[in-house]
C-alpha cells in the first residue's frame, strides 16, 4: 500500500511540474509575441505618430505572432532556413495584407529607411 501511496504521490508531482513548465511556455510565447508587435507599432509611430497600431489591430497581431512562433516550434531547429524563411514571410503577408493600413505600412518602411 505505501509503494501504491508513494507512486500516486510521485506520479502527481510530476503532473503538476508538467503543467507549470507548459504555462510558463505559453506565457513566453505570449510575452515574445508583445515585444514583437510594440517594436513595430514603435516604428510606425517613429515614421508617423499619427497612425500608430489601435488596440484591436494589436490583439491580432498578437495572436499571429503566437501562431508563428509555435510553428516555428513544430518546424524543429533541425528545419532548413528556406523552411523558416517560408514559414515567417507568409505570417508577415498576412499581418502586412490584413491587419495593417497602406499609411501604417508606409510610416513603417519610412523608419526602417531612416536607420
Amino acid at each position: 500500500m505505501k509503494k501504491i501511496t508513494f507512486l500516486f504521490v510521485l506520479f502527481l508531482g510530476l503532473s503538476f511540474t508538467t503543467f507549470s513548465q507548459s504555462k510558463k511556455e505559453v506565457l513566453r510565447v505570449k510575452t515574445k509575441a508583445t515585444e514583437i508587435t510594440n517594436k513595430l507599432n514603435d516604428r510606425i509611430v517613429k515614421g508617423n505618430a499619427n497612425v500608430a497600431l489601435s488596440e484591436e489591430q494589436k490583439v491580432e497581431i498578437i495572436k499571429i505572432h503566437t501562431e508563428r512562433i509555435n510553428a516555428l516550434k513544430k518546424l524543429g531547429k533541425d528545419a532548413s532556413k528556406e523552411e523558416k524563411d517560408k514559414l515567417n514571410k507568409s505570417y508577415y503577408k498576412k499581418i502586412f495584407s490584413e491587419i495593417l493600413t497602406k499609411e501604417q505600412i508606409k510610416a513603417q518602411r519610412k523608419k526602417s529607411r531612416k536607420k
